[in-house]
Protein backbone atom coordinates (compact mmCIF):
# COMPACT_ATOMS: atom_id res chain seq x y z
CA UNK A 1 0.00 0.00 0.00
CA UNK A 2 1.55 3.68 -1.03
CA UNK A 3 1.89 5.93 1.68
CA UNK A 4 -0.78 8.52 -0.09
CA UNK A 5 -3.06 5.54 -0.32
CA UNK A 6 -2.97 4.87 3.15
CA UNK A 7 -2.84 8.34 4.73
CA UNK A 8 -5.75 8.83 2.34
CA UNK A 9 -7.66 5.96 4.20
CA UNK A 10 -6.47 6.58 7.85
CA UNK A 11 -7.41 10.35 6.81
CA UNK A 12 -11.15 9.32 6.32
CA UNK A 13 -11.17 7.00 9.32
CA UNK A 14 -9.67 10.07 11.48
CA UNK A 15 -12.64 12.55 10.29
CA UNK A 16 -15.21 10.18 10.43
CA UNK A 17 -14.64 9.59 14.47
CA UNK A 18 -14.26 13.04 14.56
CA UNK A 19 -17.06 14.16 13.22
CA UNK A 20 -18.98 11.43 14.62
CA UNK A 21 -17.88 13.16 18.14
CA UNK A 22 -19.60 16.47 16.91
CA UNK A 23 -22.52 14.65 17.03
CA UNK A 24 -22.39 12.83 20.19
CA UNK A 25 -21.83 16.07 21.84
CA UNK A 26 -25.00 17.56 19.76
CA UNK A 27 -26.64 14.64 21.29
CA UNK A 28 -25.36 15.06 24.75
CA UNK A 29 -25.53 18.67 24.76
CA UNK A 30 -29.79 18.76 23.59
CA UNK A 31 -30.04 16.27 26.76
CA UNK A 32 -28.72 18.44 29.35
CA UNK A 33 -30.96 21.65 27.72
CA UNK A 34 -32.79 23.26 30.51
CA UNK A 35 -35.47 24.45 27.93
CA UNK A 36 -36.48 24.81 24.33
CA UNK A 37 -36.47 28.94 24.48
CA UNK A 38 -34.44 30.70 21.79
CA UNK A 39 -32.53 32.40 24.54
CA UNK A 40 -31.29 28.76 25.65
CA UNK A 41 -30.74 27.42 22.19
CA UNK A 42 -28.95 30.25 20.37
CA UNK A 43 -27.08 31.70 23.45
CA UNK A 44 -26.64 29.55 26.08
CA UNK A 45 -29.17 31.03 28.79
CA UNK A 46 -26.21 33.95 29.03
CA UNK A 47 -24.35 31.96 31.27
CA UNK A 48 -20.56 31.07 29.48
CA UNK A 49 -17.73 31.96 31.70
CA UNK A 50 -14.62 33.79 30.47
CA UNK A 51 -12.37 31.10 29.45
CA UNK A 52 -15.54 28.83 27.60
CA UNK A 53 -15.91 32.33 25.87
CA UNK A 54 -12.48 32.87 25.17
CA UNK A 55 -12.52 29.43 23.61
CA UNK A 56 -15.45 30.42 21.43
CA UNK A 57 -14.10 33.25 20.09
CA UNK A 58 -10.93 32.45 19.14
CA UNK A 59 -12.54 29.42 17.22
CA UNK A 60 -15.10 30.83 15.73
CA UNK A 61 -13.02 34.19 14.86
CA UNK A 62 -10.14 32.02 12.83
CA UNK A 63 -10.92 28.92 11.22
CA UNK A 64 -11.02 28.01 7.47
CA UNK A 65 -9.72 31.45 6.73
CA UNK A 66 -6.85 31.45 8.62
CA UNK A 67 -5.96 28.15 7.07
CA UNK A 68 -6.58 28.69 3.75
CA UNK A 69 -7.40 32.19 2.99
CA UNK A 70 -5.03 33.66 5.24
CA UNK A 71 -1.74 31.29 3.87
CA UNK A 72 -2.94 31.89 0.78
CA UNK A 73 -2.93 35.58 0.89
CA UNK A 74 0.52 35.31 2.61
CA UNK A 75 1.77 33.39 -0.18
CA UNK A 76 1.04 36.28 -2.79
CA UNK A 77 2.07 39.03 -0.37
CA UNK A 78 5.63 38.00 1.39
CA UNK A 79 7.28 39.57 4.14
CA UNK A 80 4.70 42.61 4.10
CA UNK A 81 1.85 39.94 5.66
CA UNK A 82 3.34 40.28 9.25
CA UNK A 83 0.79 42.93 8.75
CA UNK A 84 -1.35 40.87 9.48
CA UNK A 85 0.25 40.81 13.33
CA UNK A 86 -1.46 44.15 13.85
CA UNK A 87 -4.60 43.64 11.65
CA UNK A 88 -5.79 41.00 14.22
CA UNK A 89 -5.02 43.26 17.09
CA UNK A 90 -6.92 46.51 15.30
CA UNK A 91 -9.83 44.27 15.14
CA UNK A 92 -9.78 43.64 18.92
CA UNK A 93 -9.75 46.96 19.43
CA UNK A 94 -12.40 47.79 17.47
CA UNK A 95 -14.57 44.91 19.51
CA UNK A 96 -13.48 46.55 22.59
CA UNK A 97 -14.84 50.13 21.58
CA UNK A 98 -18.36 48.44 21.59
CA UNK A 99 -18.31 45.62 23.45
CA UNK A 100 -18.69 46.20 27.22
CA UNK A 101 -21.23 49.23 26.77
CA UNK A 102 -23.19 46.52 24.46
CA UNK A 103 -23.10 43.79 26.70
CA UNK A 104 -24.91 46.16 29.53
CA UNK A 105 -27.51 46.53 27.03
CA UNK A 106 -27.84 43.47 26.22
CA UNK A 107 -28.13 42.09 29.62
CA UNK A 108 -30.79 44.89 30.68
CA UNK A 109 -32.99 44.65 27.60
CA UNK A 110 -33.01 40.77 26.70
CA UNK A 111 -31.16 41.22 23.53
CA UNK A 112 -30.56 38.24 21.56
CA UNK A 113 -29.25 38.94 17.95
CA UNK A 114 -27.26 42.34 16.53
CA UNK A 115 -31.08 43.16 15.02
CA UNK A 116 -32.33 43.77 18.61
CA UNK A 117 -29.65 46.49 18.90
CA UNK A 118 -30.85 48.35 16.29
CA UNK A 119 -34.51 47.88 16.39
CA UNK A 120 -34.40 49.02 20.14
CA UNK A 121 -31.90 52.18 19.97
CA UNK A 122 -33.46 53.31 16.68
CA UNK A 123 -37.09 52.05 17.70
CA UNK A 124 -36.73 50.76 13.94
CA UNK A 125 -38.62 47.55 12.82
CA UNK A 126 -36.97 49.04 9.34
CA UNK A 127 -33.65 48.92 10.18
CA UNK A 128 -34.01 45.46 11.99
CA UNK A 129 -34.87 44.07 8.78
CA UNK A 130 -31.92 45.92 6.96
CA UNK A 131 -29.88 44.93 9.55
CA UNK A 132 -30.70 41.33 9.30
CA UNK A 133 -31.02 40.99 5.40
CA UNK A 134 -27.65 42.55 5.16
CA UNK A 135 -25.81 40.47 7.58
CA UNK A 136 -27.11 36.99 6.31
CA UNK A 137 -26.46 37.82 2.54
CA UNK A 138 -22.50 38.94 4.22
CA UNK A 139 -21.89 35.90 5.61
CA UNK A 140 -22.78 33.91 3.20
CA UNK A 141 -19.31 34.20 1.51
CA UNK A 142 -17.98 33.69 4.92
CA UNK A 143 -19.57 30.15 5.01
CA UNK A 144 -18.39 29.10 1.70
CA UNK A 145 -15.04 30.02 2.87
CA UNK A 146 -15.41 27.52 5.01
CA UNK A 147 -16.90 24.65 3.00
CA UNK A 148 -14.62 25.18 0.65
CA UNK A 149 -11.32 25.43 2.69
CA UNK A 150 -12.88 21.59 3.81
CA UNK A 151 -13.36 20.59 -0.01
CA UNK A 152 -9.30 21.80 -0.45
CA UNK A 153 -8.58 19.33 2.57
CA UNK A 154 -10.10 16.40 2.10
CA UNK A 155 -9.38 16.42 -1.71
CA UNK A 156 -5.68 17.39 -0.65
CA UNK A 157 -4.92 15.26 2.35
CA UNK A 158 -6.63 12.08 0.61
CA UNK A 159 -4.90 13.14 -2.56
CA UNK A 160 -7.94 13.23 -4.72
CA UNK A 161 -9.19 9.70 -3.39
CA UNK A 162 -11.70 11.64 -2.01
CA UNK A 163 -13.34 14.68 -4.09
CA UNK A 164 -13.43 18.45 -3.35
CA UNK A 165 -17.37 18.30 -2.99
CA UNK A 166 -17.55 14.85 -1.13
CA UNK A 167 -15.38 17.39 1.86
CA UNK A 168 -18.13 20.34 1.13
CA UNK A 169 -21.27 18.14 1.50
CA UNK A 170 -20.15 15.91 4.15
CA UNK A 171 -19.31 18.10 6.42
CA UNK A 172 -22.74 20.24 6.00
CA UNK A 173 -24.32 17.20 7.13
CA UNK A 174 -22.78 16.73 10.18
CA UNK A 175 -23.45 19.99 10.58
CA UNK A 176 -27.09 20.24 10.46
CA UNK A 177 -27.06 17.32 12.88
CA UNK A 178 -25.22 18.75 15.82
CA UNK A 179 -26.32 22.30 15.31
CA UNK A 180 -30.11 21.66 14.70
CA UNK A 181 -29.83 19.31 17.90
CA UNK A 182 -27.37 20.64 20.10
CA UNK A 183 -27.98 24.41 19.86
CA UNK A 184 -25.45 26.45 21.60
CA UNK A 185 -24.38 23.98 24.39
CA UNK A 186 -23.45 21.92 21.24
CA UNK A 187 -21.43 24.52 19.35
CA UNK A 188 -19.71 25.79 22.44
CA UNK A 189 -18.59 22.48 23.76
CA UNK A 190 -17.22 21.80 20.88
CA UNK A 191 -15.34 25.50 20.44
CA UNK A 192 -13.57 24.44 23.51
CA UNK A 193 -11.97 21.17 22.14
CA UNK A 194 -11.91 22.99 18.65
CA UNK A 195 -9.77 26.04 20.05
CA UNK A 196 -7.24 23.96 21.64
CA UNK A 197 -6.73 21.67 18.56
CA UNK A 198 -6.80 25.17 16.19
CA UNK A 199 -3.77 26.35 18.39
CA UNK A 200 -1.84 23.32 18.28
CA UNK A 201 -2.43 22.14 14.49
CA UNK A 202 -1.39 25.50 13.47
CA UNK A 203 2.25 26.20 15.64
CA UNK A 204 3.00 21.88 14.93
CA UNK A 205 2.28 22.46 10.96
CA UNK A 206 4.53 25.74 10.86
CA UNK A 207 6.86 24.61 12.99
CA UNK A 208 7.37 21.23 10.80
CA UNK A 209 7.11 22.90 7.67
CA UNK A 210 9.95 25.36 8.31
CA UNK A 211 11.98 22.47 9.39
CA UNK A 212 11.58 20.71 6.27
CA UNK A 213 12.51 23.75 3.80
CA UNK A 214 15.64 24.27 5.53
CA UNK A 215 14.74 26.50 8.27
CA UNK A 216 13.71 30.56 8.59
CA UNK A 217 17.13 31.70 7.28
CA UNK A 218 17.44 29.25 4.66
CA UNK A 219 13.83 30.19 3.27
CA UNK A 220 14.91 33.87 3.69
CA UNK A 221 18.09 33.54 1.74
CA UNK A 222 16.30 31.41 -0.91
CA UNK A 223 13.97 33.85 -1.25
CA UNK A 224 16.26 36.33 -1.37
CA UNK A 225 17.60 35.21 -4.23
CA UNK A 226 15.28 33.73 -6.40
CA UNK A 227 11.71 35.93 -5.65
CA UNK A 228 13.37 39.18 -3.77
CA UNK A 229 9.74 41.15 -4.39
CA UNK A 230 8.37 38.95 -1.45
CA UNK A 231 10.98 40.29 1.11
CA UNK A 232 10.22 44.13 0.15
CA UNK A 233 7.81 46.97 1.29
CA UNK A 234 5.75 48.14 -0.91
CA UNK A 235 7.84 50.56 -3.12
CA UNK A 236 5.91 53.97 -2.44
CA UNK A 237 3.25 55.55 -0.40
CA UNK A 238 0.69 55.49 -2.32
CA UNK A 239 1.20 51.28 -3.14
CA UNK A 240 1.31 51.26 0.56
CA UNK A 241 -2.19 52.83 0.87
CA UNK A 242 -3.87 51.34 -1.68
CA UNK A 243 -2.71 48.18 -0.84
CA UNK A 244 -2.31 47.83 3.00
CA UNK A 245 -3.80 50.76 4.67
CA UNK A 246 -6.84 50.48 2.99
CA UNK A 247 -6.99 46.80 3.75
CA UNK A 248 -6.36 47.27 7.72
CA UNK A 249 -8.83 49.74 8.22
CA UNK A 250 -11.62 47.42 6.10
CA UNK A 251 -10.27 44.27 7.90
CA UNK A 252 -10.69 46.04 11.47
CA UNK A 253 -14.07 47.27 11.17
CA UNK A 254 -15.54 44.34 9.32
CA UNK A 255 -13.99 41.34 11.31
CA UNK A 256 -14.90 43.26 14.23
CA UNK A 257 -18.92 43.31 13.23
CA UNK A 258 -19.27 39.40 12.70
CA UNK A 259 -22.78 38.93 14.15
CA UNK A 260 -21.38 35.75 15.65
CA UNK A 261 -18.94 37.64 17.80
CA UNK A 262 -21.40 40.31 18.77
CA UNK A 263 -23.81 37.07 19.93
CA UNK A 264 -21.11 35.73 22.10
CA UNK A 265 -20.81 39.26 23.78
CA UNK A 266 -24.53 38.62 24.60
CA UNK A 267 -23.62 35.07 25.87
CA UNK A 268 -21.57 36.43 28.59
CA UNK A 269 -22.69 35.65 32.04
CA UNK A 270 -21.29 39.03 33.25
CA UNK A 271 -19.19 41.75 32.38
CA UNK A 272 -16.03 40.73 33.99
CA UNK A 273 -16.18 37.07 32.00
CA UNK A 274 -16.38 39.01 28.45
CA UNK A 275 -13.17 41.66 29.72
CA UNK A 276 -10.96 38.50 30.95
CA UNK A 277 -12.03 36.66 27.52
CA UNK A 278 -10.75 39.80 25.74
CA UNK A 279 -7.74 39.92 27.56
CA UNK A 280 -6.77 36.38 26.28
CA UNK A 281 -7.63 37.31 23.23
CA UNK A 282 -4.72 39.71 22.55
CA UNK A 283 -2.71 36.75 22.59
CA UNK A 284 -4.14 35.48 19.16
CA UNK A 285 -2.44 38.36 16.84
CA UNK A 286 0.45 36.69 17.50
CA UNK A 287 0.50 33.24 17.11
CA UNK A 288 -2.17 33.44 14.36
CA UNK A 289 -0.53 36.09 12.03
CA UNK A 290 2.81 34.51 12.88
CA UNK A 291 1.99 30.99 11.67
CA UNK A 292 -0.06 31.98 8.73
CA UNK A 293 3.16 34.45 7.68
CA UNK A 294 5.71 31.62 8.01
CA UNK A 295 3.39 28.88 6.43
CA UNK A 296 3.31 31.38 3.19
CA UNK A 297 7.03 31.80 3.17
CA UNK A 298 7.38 27.75 3.35
CA UNK A 299 5.05 27.77 0.63
CA UNK A 300 6.73 29.67 -1.45
CA UNK A 301 9.82 28.48 -1.23
CA UNK A 302 8.89 24.60 -1.43
CA UNK A 303 5.94 25.52 -4.20
CA UNK A 304 7.20 28.83 -5.90
CA UNK A 305 4.98 28.89 -8.85
CA UNK A 306 1.55 28.14 -7.63
CA UNK A 307 -1.76 29.93 -9.58
CA UNK A 308 -3.95 32.21 -7.63
CA UNK A 309 -6.30 30.03 -7.39
CA UNK A 310 -3.97 27.21 -6.75
CA UNK A 311 -2.41 29.58 -3.78
CA UNK A 312 -5.27 28.93 -1.71
CA UNK A 313 -3.95 25.24 -1.11
CA UNK A 314 -0.74 26.34 -0.09
CA UNK A 315 -1.16 24.78 3.10
CA UNK A 316 -2.93 21.67 2.28
CA UNK A 317 -0.18 21.15 -0.17
CA UNK A 318 2.50 21.62 2.75
CA UNK A 319 0.65 18.82 4.89
CA UNK A 320 0.38 16.59 1.87
CA UNK A 321 4.32 16.99 1.53
CA UNK A 322 4.55 15.99 5.67
CA UNK A 323 2.65 13.54 5.27
CA UNK A 324 5.32 10.72 4.01
CA UNK A 325 7.66 11.58 7.30
CA UNK A 326 5.51 13.19 9.52
CA UNK A 327 2.34 10.62 9.13
CA UNK A 328 0.95 11.34 12.98
CA UNK A 329 1.49 14.83 13.24
CA UNK A 330 -0.38 15.15 9.76
CA UNK A 331 -3.69 13.49 10.52
CA UNK A 332 -3.37 15.87 14.03
CA UNK A 333 -3.34 18.97 11.85
CA UNK A 334 -6.36 17.38 9.87
CA UNK A 335 -8.39 17.69 12.97
CA UNK A 336 -7.24 21.01 14.18
CA UNK A 337 -8.25 22.15 10.71
CA UNK A 338 -11.40 20.38 10.25
CA UNK A 339 -12.35 21.88 13.85
CA UNK A 340 -11.63 25.11 13.02
CA UNK A 341 -13.47 25.20 9.93
CA UNK A 342 -16.53 23.49 11.99
CA UNK A 343 -16.25 26.14 14.87
CA UNK A 344 -16.83 29.02 12.73
CA UNK A 345 -19.06 27.46 10.75
CA UNK A 346 -21.24 25.89 13.27
CA UNK A 347 -21.24 29.34 15.06
CA UNK A 348 -22.28 31.32 11.76
CA UNK A 349 -24.73 29.25 10.77
CA UNK A 350 -26.74 29.43 14.60
CA UNK A 351 -26.25 32.56 14.65
CA UNK A 352 -27.53 33.37 11.31
CA UNK A 353 -30.49 31.09 12.16
CA UNK A 354 -31.13 33.04 15.27
CA UNK A 355 -31.37 36.32 13.49
CA UNK A 356 -33.94 34.70 10.64
CA UNK A 357 -35.92 33.55 13.25
CA UNK A 358 -35.78 37.02 15.22
CA UNK A 359 -35.58 39.42 12.80
CA UNK A 360 -37.44 38.29 10.19
CA UNK A 361 -39.94 35.05 10.98
CA UNK A 362 -41.15 36.40 14.59
CA UNK A 363 -41.01 40.26 13.63
CA UNK A 364 -42.60 39.99 10.35
CA UNK A 365 -44.68 36.91 9.62
CA UNK A 366 -45.77 35.33 12.86
CA UNK A 367 -45.55 37.62 15.60
CA UNK A 368 -47.38 35.51 18.44
CA UNK A 369 -45.10 32.55 17.58
CA UNK A 370 -44.27 30.13 20.59
CA UNK A 371 -41.41 29.99 22.31
CA UNK A 372 -40.87 26.09 20.89
CA UNK A 373 -42.03 27.25 17.56
CA UNK A 374 -39.13 29.92 17.31
CA UNK A 375 -36.54 27.08 17.87
CA UNK A 376 -37.96 24.90 15.75
CA UNK A 377 -37.80 27.29 12.97
CA UNK A 378 -34.21 28.13 13.73
CA UNK A 379 -33.50 24.52 13.70
CA UNK A 380 -34.88 24.10 10.34
CA UNK A 381 -33.30 27.54 8.75
CA UNK A 382 -30.17 25.92 9.64
CA UNK A 383 -30.42 22.86 7.48
CA UNK A 384 -31.91 25.38 4.80
CA UNK A 385 -28.80 27.38 5.39
CA UNK A 386 -26.23 24.88 4.54
CA UNK A 387 -28.63 23.26 1.99
CA UNK A 388 -27.46 26.90 -0.32
CA UNK A 389 -24.18 27.22 1.19
CA UNK A 390 -23.02 23.88 -0.11
CA UNK A 391 -24.62 24.98 -3.81
CA UNK A 392 -22.59 28.05 -3.78
CA UNK A 393 -19.54 26.75 -2.91
CA UNK A 394 -19.28 24.11 -5.88
CA UNK A 395 -19.98 26.94 -7.97
CA UNK A 396 -17.57 29.10 -6.68
CA UNK A 397 -14.52 30.54 -9.30
CA UNK A 398 -13.56 33.27 -6.39
CA UNK A 399 -10.14 33.29 -3.99
CA UNK A 400 -11.22 32.60 -0.63
CA UNK A 401 -9.56 35.94 0.52
CA UNK A 402 -11.91 37.81 -2.33
CA UNK A 403 -14.80 36.08 -0.92
CA UNK A 404 -13.35 37.10 2.75
CA UNK A 405 -13.33 40.77 1.40
CA UNK A 406 -16.83 41.14 -0.15
CA UNK A 407 -17.47 39.79 3.54
CA UNK A 408 -16.13 42.59 5.53
CA UNK A 409 -16.65 45.39 3.29
CA UNK A 410 -20.69 45.05 3.41
CA UNK A 411 -20.30 44.21 6.95
CA UNK A 412 -18.15 47.30 8.01
CA UNK A 413 -21.35 49.47 7.04
CA UNK A 414 -23.03 48.48 10.23
CA UNK A 415 -20.51 49.56 12.58
CA UNK A 416 -21.60 53.88 12.55
CA UNK A 417 -24.99 53.35 13.75
CA UNK A 418 -23.97 50.85 16.23
CA UNK A 419 -20.82 53.41 17.92
CA UNK A 420 -22.96 56.16 17.16
CA UNK A 421 -25.82 54.80 18.49
CA UNK A 422 -23.66 53.73 21.93
CA UNK A 423 -21.73 57.01 22.49
CA UNK A 424 -23.65 59.36 20.88
CA UNK A 425 -27.35 60.40 22.04
CA UNK A 426 -28.19 62.44 19.80
CA UNK A 427 -28.10 59.83 16.68
CA UNK A 428 -31.72 59.03 15.87
CA UNK A 429 -33.52 56.48 13.48
CA UNK A 430 -33.64 58.28 9.81
CA UNK A 431 -29.63 59.09 9.81
CA UNK A 432 -29.15 55.35 10.95
CA UNK A 433 -30.95 54.01 8.13
CA UNK A 434 -29.90 56.69 5.62
CA UNK A 435 -26.34 55.86 6.59
CA UNK A 436 -26.42 52.37 6.59
CA UNK A 437 -28.41 52.18 3.01
CA UNK A 438 -26.29 54.73 1.22
CA UNK A 439 -22.60 53.11 2.86
CA UNK A 440 -23.66 49.48 1.66
CA UNK A 441 -25.21 50.86 -2.09
CA UNK A 442 -21.96 52.61 -2.87
CA UNK A 443 -19.99 49.06 -1.65
CA UNK A 444 -22.64 47.16 -4.22
CA UNK A 445 -22.29 49.75 -7.03
CA UNK A 446 -18.80 49.68 -7.44
CA UNK A 447 -18.00 46.19 -6.78
CA UNK A 448 -20.72 45.27 -9.34
CA UNK A 449 -19.76 48.08 -12.09
CA UNK A 450 -16.27 46.26 -11.87
CA UNK A 451 -14.63 48.92 -9.25
CA UNK A 452 -14.00 47.19 -6.33
CA UNK A 453 -10.73 49.03 -5.93
CA UNK A 454 -10.97 52.71 -6.68
CA UNK A 455 -7.38 55.08 -5.96
CA UNK A 456 -5.84 54.10 -2.63
CA UNK A 457 -8.91 52.45 -1.36
CA UNK A 458 -11.21 49.77 -1.47
CA UNK A 459 -15.13 49.76 -1.96
CA UNK A 460 -15.90 49.58 1.56
CA UNK A 461 -14.38 52.10 2.86
CA UNK A 462 -15.25 54.71 0.25
CA UNK A 463 -19.18 53.33 1.65
CA UNK A 464 -17.86 53.62 4.70
CA UNK A 465 -16.82 57.22 4.26
CA UNK A 466 -20.18 58.02 3.15
CA UNK A 467 -22.46 55.76 5.81
CA UNK A 468 -20.15 57.65 8.67
CA UNK A 469 -20.45 60.99 6.89
CA UNK A 470 -24.39 60.84 6.81
CA UNK A 471 -24.87 59.49 10.56
CA UNK A 472 -22.71 62.23 11.57
CA UNK A 473 -24.55 64.99 9.69
CA UNK A 474 -28.17 64.55 9.34
CA UNK A 475 -28.78 64.57 13.52
CA UNK A 476 -27.75 68.33 13.36
CA UNK A 477 -30.55 68.77 10.89
CA UNK A 478 -33.56 66.26 12.02
CA UNK A 479 -34.87 66.01 15.17
CA UNK A 480 -35.88 62.33 16.61
CA UNK A 481 -39.19 61.41 17.54
CA UNK A 482 -41.01 61.74 21.44
CA UNK A 483 -41.12 57.69 21.31
CA UNK A 484 -37.36 57.34 20.13
CA UNK A 485 -36.12 60.21 22.49
CA UNK A 486 -37.87 58.41 25.51
CA UNK A 487 -35.87 55.20 24.88
CA UNK A 488 -32.60 56.70 23.82
CA UNK A 489 -33.11 57.89 27.20
CA UNK A 490 -33.13 55.01 29.10
CA UNK A 491 -30.83 52.98 27.28
CA UNK A 492 -27.61 55.83 28.32
CA UNK A 493 -29.04 55.63 31.67
CA UNK A 494 -28.17 52.22 31.95
CA UNK A 495 -24.93 52.90 29.60
CA UNK A 496 -23.89 55.69 32.66
CA UNK A 497 -24.19 53.11 35.06
CA UNK A 498 -21.19 51.23 36.49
Amino acid sequence: MTSELQLGIESVVVLSLYLALTILIGFVANSRSRSHSPNDYFLGGKTTGALLLFFTMQATQYSGNAFFGFTGMAYRSGLIWILAIPLIGLIITAQLSYAPRLYRLSHRFQYLTPGDFYAHRYQSKALRLIVAALTIVSMFPYLMIQAEATGHAVETLSSGALPFWSGVVGISVVMAIYISVGGWQGVIWTDALQGVLLTIAMLAATWTGLQMAGGLPHVLEYLSETKPSMLQAPADVESMTSQWLSLLIVSAIGFAMYPHAIQRIYAAKDETSLKRSFTMMLLVPFVLGGCTLLIGLTGLTLYPDLSIAESDRVFGYLLARLASEHHTLVLFVLCGLLAAIMSTASSVVLTLSSIFTRDIYQAAIRKDASQRELTMVGRVFTVVILFVVVLLSLNSSLTLWRLTEIKIEFLMQLFPPLILGLYWQRMERVSALAGLLTGSLVVAAMILSGFPRWWLFQAGLYGFFVNLAVCLLLPRLLSASKEEVASTAEIFQVLRQT
